[in-house]
């Protein structure tokens, strides 16, 4: 007997039921081009960051100079001028002196010290040209009485030579005899005594050809004594002229460094025509001070800058410089260009002597070398107010130079490499 089928529940049934229709998924397109757009952004930013550079510049002073030497003449020292020999416009020899400055003078008890040390120097350099005058006059004639000594004893030389030549032919002819004599005397044609009177002759002629030879070499000896000890006379002299000398040319050395220390001649380096001329007789002036300009104002012009060492490290030739010229506010007329031309190997100033003068290693502790510089600019013009200006010869400029060009990446990761090198 079958049991009667159980009706399925409601449920049951639904799942047994086959789906139909179409189901539709939508996409959030907002969120993508949202992501793809700071992505883009993040890989701008880090390409930026190793592709861009950061530059750093660096303002120097400088002034405007001539590309056919026109040349900038700076007061060595302080002082007052104390005359000025040229004026402006003049033509100009190298070597001519343009103007003299006097130097301020130490004083003891109100009296010079530099004037009293030049007195006493000049006095030592007569005394010792005196000195001087007075040995080369002895070496002078002790070098013609040496040679007349030599002349007279050669000359009592040959005539011993001479005399031992005839003695010597007389000795000859006496030697003959005296053999003649002997062959006689084996014939019987003379006698014993005959014989022995021509040997005694030929004895005399030998002693005296002897006697001779001993007077040739005792003067000979006593010359050459007599020469040694003029020559030593003479070296000894020689050594003290020398010492003299020596002498002479220290005092020179320091006469013309106590001139130096009193004034000092501005002098022209090259020829050339005088552009300028900035002080007057009687003005004081400092050390570096620009006092004249010479060359020629017509010549194309050259930027001349005084960069210090901290900015000339990575300056090289054809870089380009900002120019900002005095004359010309560049918030007015805008900024010129130029490039590097010109770059010295040896700084202008010494450090350690400007230290020296402002008084200790502190003032040189903040002073660096300066190095010149010479920049072409692009235009020897400047527009103004619609009129293009000249650039003057002389006038002052600031300059920007590029000291430092990094890139992004490496400027941010300066802190973390800071901290690890501290580590």
């Amino acid at each position: 007997m079958t049991e009667p089928a159980v009706p399925l529940p409601q449920e049951a049934s639904f799942q047994r039921r086959r789906i139909g229709g179409a189901i539709h998924l939508q996409q959030d397109r907002g969120s993508t081009w949202l992501a793809w757009f700071f992505g883009a952004i993040i890989v701008v930013i880090v390409g930026g960051l190793f592709v861009g550079r950061l530059a750093r510049s660096e303002a120097v002073r400088g002034y405007v100079s001539a590309a056919s030497g026109l040349t900038r003449l700076d007061a060595q020292v302080a002082g007052i001028v104390r005359t000025i020999d040229v004026k402006q416009g003049e033509s100009v020899v190298r070597g001519q002196r343009l103007m003299q400055i006097q130097l301020r003078e130490q004083t003891t008890g109100g009296v010079s010290t530099v004037g009293a040390t030049l007195r006493s120097l000049q006095e030592r350099r007569t005394s010792l040209q005196g000195e001087q005058a007075r040995l080369a006059a002895y070496l002078e004639s002790t070098r013609g009485d040496r040679g007349e000594t030599e002349r007279n004893v050669a000359a009592v030389i040959k005539a011993l030579d001479e005399q031992e030549k005839t003695l010597r032919e007389g000795l000859r002819q006496q030697d003959e005899m005296t053999a003649r004599v002997e062959a006689y005397l084996k014939q019987g044609y003379a006698t014993r005594e005959a014989l022995n009177t021509q040997r005694r002759l030929a004895l005399d002629y030998a002693r005296q050809i002897a006697e001779l030879r001993a007077r040739r070499a005792e003067l000979k000896q006593g010359t050459s004594e007599r020469l040694r000890a003029q020559r030593t006379g003479d070296t000894e002299k020689a050594a003290q002229l020398a010492a003299t000398q020596n002498e002479l040319s220290t005092i020179e050395a320091q006469l013309t460094a106590l001139g130096a220390q009193s004034r000092i001649d501005v002098v022209a380096p090259t020829d050339g025509e005088v552009a300028g001329i900035y002080v007057e007789p009687g003005a004081s002036v400092s050390a570096d001070q620009v006092v004249a300009i010479l060359g020629d104002t017509r010549a194309d012009p050259v930027v001349v800058l005084e960069v210090p060492a901290r900015a000339i490290g990575l300056a090289k030739i054809g870089q380009e410089v900002v120019l900002k010229y005095d004359a010309f506010p560049f918030k007015t007329f805008g900024i010129a260009h130029g490039t590097i031309a010109v770059i010295s190997g040896t700084p202008l100033r010494n450090p350690i002597l400007g230290a020296a003068e402002e008084g200790g290693e502190a003032a040189g502790a903040t002073r660096q070398s300066v190095y010149r510089v010479e920049v072409k600019p692009e235009a020897r013009t400047v527009r103004a107010y619609g009129v293009d200006e000249p650039i003057r010869i002389g006038s002052t400029l600031s300059a920007d130079i590029v000291v430092e060009r990094r890139r992004l990446i490496d400027w941010m990761l300066d802190p973390i490499r800071a901290m690890r090198g501290r580590g």
